[in-house]
Parts: C-alpha cells; structure tokens; sequence
C-alpha cells in the first residue's frame, strides 16, 4: 500500500464540490448482477488494470451548502422520533454518489448520479475541503 493512501485524513471525501456535507456508507462488496448471457469484459481498476471485483460505499449529501454535520444529526434525531410521520419533514440530504474502491491499489473513483460523471479521486480529495472540481 503506497504512503499517499495511509496518509489520507479521511477514508472517502467529507464534503463534496469542497462545499456539501457527505455521509458515506461502509464499504460492502459489490452486488452480483445476473446477466444473460454472461459478460465476457471484466470490470477493471483504471489505475492498476487489477481485475479483482471492486468494493462500493454510498453517499449521502447536503442538500444546502450552509448545512453542518451538527445541524444534519440533529436534523436525523428529529426524524427518528417522528417514525411514521417522518416524511412530513422536509428532506436535507439525498443519496446521490457512488464511490469505487480497487483492492489492490486502493484507487477510488466516484460516480456522482445527479450530473452522471465519474471523477478519479486524487489525494487532495481526502483532506477536510473533500473533493473540489
């Protein structure tokens, strides 16, 4: 494992754009489709070329720039406590990006579904700004 990926502040981008609040899942494997007939290409690292089957986090962002994370919890603990009636709130986040992470070289990438681009992530997407275009 190279020194730039132990160095890392936070595992995947705490912010995205450098200015919406990111809660990101755990890394899981990724799901198995079925496809019929099977694909003959393999899904490949496009750092390290490595075919091993890459593991995936979500994320949840801010819908407001002004947003916190203090503010986000306290916004979740509210909805908690409504349960059922818990849709009436308005909504400050969406699950809007999709992160991919080799296992070999631990390249991520991110495929953000509102403007359906795939950004290589680079070491200075890992610091308290998060990821900036």
């Amino acid at each position: 494992m190279d020194l730039l990926v132990l160095a890392r502040e936070f595992d995947l981008p705490p912010r995205w754009d450098g200015l919406l609040v990111v809660q990101w899942t755990p890394w899981e494997p990724q799901p198995h489709a079925f496809i019929c007939p099977p694909s003959k290409a393999r899904d490949c690292c496009p750092a390290c070329a490595s075919p091993e089957p890459r593991v995936h986090a979500r994320g949840m962002v801010a819908l407001r720039a002004d947003l916190t994370r203090a503010q986000w919890e306290y916004e979740e603990e509210n909805r908690a406590r409504l349960r059922k009636l818990a849709h009436k709130r308005a909504q400050v986040a969406l699950w809007r990006l999709y992160a991919f992470r080799c296992q070999d070289c631990r390249h991520d990438q991110v495929w953000d579904t509102d403007t359906d681009e795939w950004w290589d992530l680079d070491h200075t997407d890992y610091g308290t700004e998060g990821s900036t275009a």
